[in-house]
């Protein structure tokens, strides 16, 4: 008895596009939101019921540093910052250079954390909502990707899931900012889980927030398991607490596995919390809709990341990002120990060539599975450096429409020139 099924059936359509990002969180927002206002027809496609990805629907905060390594000057712009100061006027956001460490808005940790950007994840859905909008991109919520057909090295059509049952849509440009490459990987394009000698990615994390803290008693923070950072609600915290070992983003099984892991460790570190004095009298306010997943597949494209470039600060003539916090990998079992193995330089660079992936002429990929060594991926997964990625990716892929050329050919020297016009930093 075979275990598979011949599945065939003709497809409503939700018609053609020029852009169509698979992926609604940091870098697929920025992506999408950059490509129409540089003038393409964009749909964005999101799996779940809001816009923000991890920062939302998984509660993850605060925003990791926009400053280079020693938290001095400012390397992150564009996009970012235009996200920061919409929050900042609904008091969704404290900006980062009011935050500098050690401070409860960093748990009291320093390394990598000075000038961090506190958010309040129900007020990034509705900034989202109002960016996406303001610039004409077509949201689609509650779809998620399934697969996509091929011609001569090109995506000519994806099929999603949606409510009202699989779907084809076609486009000229696909971004997959998924999280698991997943479009990639339909597309064919060769991917690497987690250490490319064990397969072991780093491990997941469930968070969640507790209100009624008692903010002039929190002076040092918890250590660990848990850490706590204040959000711009006074008294309210973001929590980030124990790991889940060896989950697979990818598999459907072992992320069941682990979110149920998970839920008991959330009761575990609120038990914990509330033995600290600050937190005392505290209440268990929200916990993420889904895990925090720190890694998953790693993309084969035209230039892999190194540790080596990461820790020398190679500064590539095809930049579109610049980044400064560590290479931050997560003890891979538990009987690991310890995070940032290798130090990095005051400031490193991702190249636009680390988004284009071989074996498919019409797909960029942004976020935390662009091409690079697992260790390298430590620092640039986090969603400022993804946002400055899907900025890059809509930018360049309002050129390749635009010129009618592929993602590989679009003129590096232009796709600058309107980032650095945008507010992006480069160097």
């Amino acid at each position: 008895m075979t275990n598979k099924v011949l599945f065939q059936k003709e497809l409503e359509s939700y018609g053609h596009y020029d852009v169509v990002v698979l992926g609604g969180g940091p870098s697929g927002v920025c992506a999408a939101v950059e490509a129409a206002r540089n003038g393409a027809k964009v749909l964005l496609v999101e799996a779940t019921g809001m816009l923000g990805g991890m920062a939302t629907t998984a509660m993850v905060g605060p925003l990791m540093t926009v400053y280079d390594r020693e938290g001095e000057r400012l390397i992150v712009g564009g996009l970012y910052r235009e996200i920061v100061e919409r929050l900042e006027k609904c008091s969704g956001a404290i900006p980062p250079e009011e935050t500098d460490s050690p401070s409860a808005y960093t748990s009291y940790l320093e390394k990598y954390h000075r000038h961090v950007t506190p958010i309040d994840s129900y007020m990034l859905q509705i900034v989202l909502d109002e960016m996406t909008e303001e610039a004409g991109v077509e949201v689609l919520l509650y779809t998620r990707f399934s697969d996509c057909i091929c011609e001569d090295n090109k995506i000519k059509t994806i099929i999603v899931s949606a409510l009202e049952g699989l779907r084809a849509i076609s486009a000229d440009v696909f971004i997959d900012c998924t999280g698991n490459a997943d479009v990639a990987h339909a597309a064919g394009v060769k991917t690497h889980k987690g250490d490319e000698e064990t397969g072991i990615p780093q491990p997941g994390t469930l968070m969640f927030e507790v209100d009624n803290v008692n903010d002039e008693e929190y002076l040092c923070g918890p250590r660990r398991p848990v850490k706590a950072y204040r959000t711009p609600t006074p008294g309210r915290y973001k929590v980030n607490h124990h790991r889940v070992f060896n989950v697979d983003a990818t598999d459907s099984k072992s992320m069941s596995k682990a979110h149920k892991e998970a839920r008991k460790q959330v009761l575990t570190a609120y038990e914990y919390l509330r033995g600290k004095t600050a937190f005392k009298n505290c209440n268990l306010a929200s916990v993420g809709s889904v895990l925090g997943v720190r890694e998953s597949r790693h993309i084969d494209g035209k230039y892999k990341i190194t540790v080596e470039d990461i820790a020398n600060g190679t500064k590539f003539n095809d930049r579109i990002a610049v980044y400064g916090f560590g290479m931050d990998v997560h003890p891979r079992s538990e009987a690991e120990s310890g995070n940032f193995k290798i130090e990095i330089a005051d400031a490193y660079y991702i190249p636009y060539r680390s988004m284009v992936p071989n074996g498919c002429q019409n797909l960029l990929v942004a976020g935390k599975t662009i091409s690079s060594e697992s260790q390298a991926a430590g620092g640039l997964r986090c969603m400022p450096c993804a946002m400055a990625m899907g900025q890059a990716a809509g930018t360049a892929s309002a050129l390749s429409v635009k010129n009618g050329i592929n993602v590989e050919d679009v003129n590096i020297a232009q796709m600058q020139t309107i980032l650095r016009d945008h507010g992006a930093i480069l160097d």
